[in-house]
């Protein structure tokens, strides 16, 4: 009897022995997981981690991890073609994908617009702000070319505007009929820019010939762009 009670305790030792190791091995194993990112094309991906936990980070469309943009020029992304990509590598220019319907005046016939006769890229939206402050109509008495841009609405974008003369000419010269991209013959006619010439006159381009100035009672094509 006695054998069989030792026998009993000897039997509850090892149970509680294998207990603790069962629950050791158990308990080191939780401790080796690593939590993190597991999907190797996020941008936050860790090489170490062993278990998701829905935490993975990616690159907007049109950009890498660290900001910059990897379209190439004729590429569609925010919202339209890219025509132009700034120094940083991650700021550019894109013009919608289509003319906005009609024709359009410059307006401001026989008034110099204060402002709006920068030329460079990157003045377009100031010279298009400038055009509408001033406050003078076309001379049919229609909307301006640069109210047109300023209205449109497209890809759910809502800050476009009319570009500057060097603007429009980047175009005519990257996705135009002046440059070699994909989306070369989409763009026609004649389209206006921001750039005032003078009270008479303002600068528009011809997409098979190049930037000249025309009266701003003709009535033109408006392509908008936006910054991103």
């Amino acid at each position: 009897m006695r054998q069989n009670l030792e026998n009993l305790h000897t039997m509850k030792i090892l149970i509680n022995l294998l207990l603790i190791t069962i629950l050791f091995f158990i308990t080191s194993c939780e401790d080796e997981k690593t939590i993190g990112c597991t999907d190797s094309v996020a941008c936050n991906y860790n090489s170490e981690a062993t278990e998701e936990n829905n935490t993975c980070e990616y690159s907007q469309q049109g950009f890498d991890c660290d900001g910059n943009i990897t379209s190439e020029i004729g590429d569609v992304m925010e919202g339209g073609y890219l025509f132009y990509i700034d120094e940083t590598g991650q700021h550019g220019l894109v013009a919608a994908l289509e003319d906005i319907d009609g024709v359009y005046e410059w307006g401001c016939y026989l008034e110099n617009v204060n402002g709006s006769d920068e030329t460079s890229i990157g003045s377009g939206y100031q010279n298009t702000m400038d055009i509408v402050n001033q406050g003078c109509i076309s001379y049919s008495g229609g909307i301006t070319a640069a109210e047109a841009a300023l209205n449109y609405q497209s890809q759910s974008y809502n800050d476009w505007f009319l570009p500057s003369k060097d603007e429009l000419l980047e175009l005519y010269f990257t996705i135009g009929n002046g440059g070699s991209s994909v989306v070369n013959g989409e763009f026609y006619n004649s389209h206006w820019s921001s750039s005032e010439a003078n009270s008479y006159n303002s600068w528009y381009v011809l997409f098979n010939e190049g930037a000249v100035s025309s009266d701003k009672a003709d009535n033109d094509r408006v392509r908008p762009i936006r910054a991103f």
